[in-house]
C-alpha cells in the first residue's frame, strides 16, 4: 500500500493523489452534497433560544424531585431516620431546659449568651459525634450531593 502511494523504500509517486482526487466523480458528489446541504440549512429560519432560566428544569420540579428521593431514602432506612429524629429531640429538649425559669438579670442574660454561642458549637459537636457513631449517615446526607 505504501508503495502505491510513493511512500514506500523508494518514495517515487507515479501519480499526483490529490488531483487524481479533485479530478474523481466522488469529489464532484461530494462536493455536490456538501453545497446541497448548505443551501437547506440557509433556507431553514435560525434556532431560537428558549430557555430563560439558569437550568434545564424549573425550580419547583427539582425541589419535588430531589424531595421524593429524600422520602425515598428516609423510607428505605428508618433507622437512621429514628436516630437522627432522637438526636435532634435529645439536643432541642437539652437546650430549651436551659433556658427554663432564667430571669432577667444581667448574670441571666449573660448565661442566655452563653447558652446560645454554645448552640451553635453544639451542632457540630454532635455532627461529629454523629458520623462516628452512624458511619452509614455520611452516605445517606451525601448519597443526592450532585447538581441538576
Amino acid at each position: 500500500m505504501l508503495e502505491v502511494v510513493g511512500a514506500g523504500a523508494t518514495a517515487v509517486a507515479k501519480q499526483n493523489w490529490y488531483e487524481v482526487w479533485l479530478n474523481a466523480s466522488e469529489c464532484k458528489q461530494l462536493h455536490a452534497d456538501l453545497e446541497h446541504i448548505h443551501t437547506e440549512g440557509r433556507k431553514q429560519p435560525p434556532v431560537g433560544s428558549t430557555l430563560h432560566g439558569a437550568y434545564a428544569t424549573p425550580w419547583l420540579f427539582q425541589t419535588k424531585t430531589l424531595l421524593r428521593r429524600q422520602y425515598a431514602s428516609y423510607w428505605r432506612n428508618p433507622t437512621y431516620l429514628m436516630s437522627k429524629l432522637t438526636l435532634n429531640i435529645i439536643g432541642g429538649l437539652f437546650i430549651g431546659f436551659t433556658f427554663f425559669k432564667s430571669g432577667s438579670s444581667i448574670q441571666a442574660n449573660q448565661d442566655k449568651l452563653f447558652v446560645s454561642s454554645t448552640t451553635c458549637k453544639f451542632g457540630t459537636v454532635v455532627h461529629s459525634i454523629r458520623q462516628s457513631l452512624w458511619p452509614q449517615s455520611w452516605y445517606v446526607d451525601h448519597i443526592y450531593c450532585t447538581t441538576i
